[in-house]
């Protein structure tokens, strides 16, 4: 997809942080955006921060973790828009306690989120690109979708499972014959927003500005990559945990701070 100009782009979590960014982004290249978020307020705020482009707009207030709800606002979506071009699952949600201290339905909750709700809305889409042969599915995962970290077990095991349906869907899409329909996953460090407020970056390891993210997943959606991993050094650490023994590896993540990182944490209230 070389360009967004003239394409609808759906765009969940789209309220605030590098949902809201990625929709003035997509919006500045002249295509045309659905907003959603379950907080209407921040919702209309990122609606007005986009009047100006002349391009048209609509938001839709919906919990992404009821597949009913997902469905209703499907249909008005596709009445209003008639096609979705760009998919970018975005809504996503953080705890921050230790695997025990987590009730059984906080860590429900983070699943239906962070990856039911995608799924969800993915159902909803993918046979109109399908359909017409092409399109462009995004996954907004996370570094914690590629190593464990502490304090984040139904986090991580959301993102995880992200990632894997990621590359699953590219792999049955492409060996089906549809390889104009690209899905690119999307793995960020810590993103400097509200819903990681108090976080600890590790040693050598700052954490990421929004606008820095926002405007590199938009990059990948044009350049058709399958993942966008940043920082991009993270590739390196990547191998680095294949080729290394597992004990060798938490040593390291012990000493550049991985279990001391969330510690401060108090996310967004």
């Amino acid at each position: 997809m070389k360009t967004l100009n003239g394409k609808n782009v759906l765009i969940t979590g789209a309220g605030s942080g590098i949902g809201r960014l990625m929709a003035i982004n997509a919006a500045n290249e002249k295509a045309n955006v659905a907003l959603i978020d379950v907080n209407d307020k921040a919702l209309k705020e990122t609606e007005d921060a986009l009047k100006s482009r002349n391009v048209t707009v609509k938001s839709y207030v919906c919990d992404i973790s009821d597949n009913a709800k997902v469905v209703k606002v499907s249909k008005q979506i596709i009445k209003d828009f008639q096609t979705i071009d760009v998919l970018i699952n975005n809504a996503g949600i953080v705890v921050g306690k230790k695997f025990l201290d987590l009730s059984l339905e906080e860590m429900e909750r983070t699943m239906n989120i962070n990856f039911w709700g995608h799924i969800y809305f993915t159902r909803q889409f993918l046979p109109g690109m399908m359909a017409r042969g092409k399109g462009s599915v995004v996954n907004i995962a996370s570094a914690g979708g590629l190593l464990g970290m502490v304090n984040m077990s139904d986090y991580c095991a959301s993102k995880f499972a992200e990632v894997g349906f990621s590359e699953t869907l590219r792999r049955e899409l492409n060996a089906d014959g549809y390889r104009n329909i690209k899905i690119t996953c999307v793995c960020p460090y810590i993103i400097d927003t509200g819903m990681f407020k108090g976080f600890k970056p590790m040693l050598l390891n700052p954490v990421l500005q929004p606008e820095f993210v926002a405007r590199k997943v938009i990059e990948g959606i044009k350049k058709e990559k399958p993942y966008v991993i940043l920082p991009s050094f993270m590739v390196r650490l990547m191998i680095f945990m294949k080729l290394f023994p597992t004990r060798f590896f938490d040593w390291v993540l012990e000493v550049f701070g991985g279990s001391r990182a969330m510690k401060t944490f108090v996310g967004r209230h």
